[in-house]
């Protein structure tokens, strides 16, 4: 899929409109702020010690993934339950290829458990790495979180739909933020950013 927004299949639309909706829609109505004032600032040097919990349970960093070299990173709301995020990530591989011919990693992350994020990769077949973000910890110092889901929603922690195109030392290249769940970067948006590490 390359459209900027990832549409669910009728049943999975009905299944979350019966089953999930209310809570989805108890997200707080408060503006976001523009996407490009979200989140780390091109130019800005991140902490890449934060830690990382991949789809086995194996504790890690952002540094010890990107072995010395550039990555990008897509942070996403959920595996599990976000049909958005699904169609992003079963899209995703021809992304993860072009930066690997780059020699730039790439992984997505997500605040879902590492055993919710394993079922997804094997059951699509992904081609690149899942990492969980337990409690939002780099989601949050990364100031993504979306602000707009209370605690005792399911959704509580998310970050916004975010891209992050990262230099070796941390520093940011490139960023995409979406304050639309809905709404993705084409794959050939992120793949014309890969040249800028």
């Amino acid at each position: 899929m390359t459209s900027r927004s990832f549409r669910a299949p009728l049943a999975v639309a009905l299944a979350l409109g019966s089953a999930g909706a209310a809570t989805i829609g108890d997200a707080r109505s408060a503006p976001a702020a523009a996407p490009a004032a979200i989140g780390p600032a091109i130019g800005t040097r991140i902490a890449i010690d934060a830690a990382l919990i991949d789809s086995s349970g194996r504790k890690t960093t952002l540094a010890a993934v990107a072995h010395g070299k550039p990555i990008m990173v897509v942070l996403f709301r959920s595996a599990k339950w976000c049909p958005y995020c699904q169609g992003q990530l079963k899209s995703l591989g021809t992304v993860a290829g072009a930066a690997k011919a780059k020699g730039v990693g790439f992984i997505a992350v997500s605040y879902d458990s590492p055993v919710d994020l394993a079922a997804f990769a094997a059951k699509q077949g992904l081609s690149f790495p899942l990492y969980s973000d337990s409690g939002s910890k780099m989601i949050d110092a990364l100031k993504l979180r979306d602000p707009r889901y209370a605690a005792d929603s399911f959704a509580y922690g998310v970050p916004y739909p975010t891209t992050l195109l990262l230099d070796a030392a941390g520093t940011v290249k490139g960023k995409t933020v979406e304050t639309d769940y809905k709404i993705r970067p084409t794959n050939a948006d992120l793949i014309a950013m890969l040249p800028r590490v």
